[in-house]
């Protein structure tokens, strides 16, 4: 279960999912964890999904803990608290080194908070991803639970396998949907509606290269742009989770406890290196962001 402990992924779940004696279907099960999850009332459209419970959960603890880091500063701004010290350096980063060099000093202060927001965000939906919450209920469930009942829904919603919502393209859309606009709202508000649609087609080139070359160009990479964020972060986030069950797979598909302890060994290696990722992605998605506005903001250059 060590490697259970660190990937959220029920092993239990990994030697059911051949179904009643039949045939374990590898294929079947990776896409079963990354993809969204059943909703919680079957057909209820409002009912949400693992990703959404994800978010809002990951959404409550984001806000939790910048609350509580703000308490840990002084009247000088100073951090007092552990905690404030622990996200202070990730604070200060995104204000000097992102928003201020990228966005300048004028906006860096608007630019900024948008910019942490995505990187809080983000890592902690990343994280709760590793966390095995559906092992626990498993056991749970297996200790308070009369052997043969059916939990119903409630089985395939929680009990059947964490989820990392980063990893579903319809979350990462809607993230990068956000930093579309947010690069036409700073971009507006800076050059005005006229002048920031302008640099699509700069002037001091000649006309057939202004219009017919970088018209299209520039046009394009307005789009461009958040595609690159919303499959930037899926794919990195879903390879993990699709590689772990790819080697645990190997137990079940040649039927065999001896290639358990490798295998396991192997899987807990790319858990590891799951959380370096987990890091990486979202300061990536943030540091584009503050890219991508800060461009929008001084487009004149």
């Amino acid at each position: 279960m060590i490697w259970a402990t660190l990937t959220g992924i029920p092993l239990g779940l990994l030697a059911a999912a051949g179904g009643e004696g039949g045939p374990f279907d590898a294929g079947e099960m990776i896409l079963h964890h990354v993809a969204n999850g059943a909703a919680w009332v079957e057909g209820a459209w409002w009912s949400p999904s693992k990703a959404v419970l994800i978010m809002a959960v990951a959404a409550l603890l984001v806000f939790l803990g910048v609350r509580r880091a703000l308490a840990g500063y002084d009247d000088n701004g100073v951090p007092r608290t552990r905690w404030a010290q622990m996200l202070d350096p990730f604070v200060e980063h995104f204000y000097r080194d992102v928003a201020m060099a990228y966005a300048g000093p004028k906006w860096a202060k608007r630019v900024a908070p948008l910019l942490l927001t995505f990187f809080f965000f983000i890592l902690t939906n990343n994280l709760l991803g590793m966390v095995p919450w559906a092992d626990f209920f498993n056991l749970v469930r297996g200790v308070a639970v009369p052997s043969g009942s059916e939990p119903g829904a409630f089985k395939t919603f929680v009990l059947d396998g964490a989820a990392t919502a980063t990893g579903n393209f319809n979350v990462t859309v809607a993230l990068a949907v956000v930093t579309f606009f947010a690069i036409i709202v700073f971009g507006v508000k800076k050059h005005g509606l006229v002048g920031h649609f302008a640099h699509l087609a700069p002037k001091g080139v000649v006309w057939p290269v202004r219009w017919f070359l970088l018209l299209p160009i520039e046009t394009l990479s307005m789009f461009v742009k958040p595609f690159a964020l919303t499959m930037r972060l899926a794919a990195n986030m879903t390879a993990g989770h699709m590689a772990i069950l790819a080697i645990i797979s190997i137990i079940f598909l040649l039927n065999s406890v001896l290639v358990g302890i490798p295998v396991v060994g192997l899987a807990l290696g790319v858990s590891l290196l799951e959380i370096i990722v987990c890091f990486v992605q979202a300061y990536v998605f943030a540091l584009l962001s503050g890219v991508f506005i800060g461009m929008a903001i001084e487009s004149h250059h």
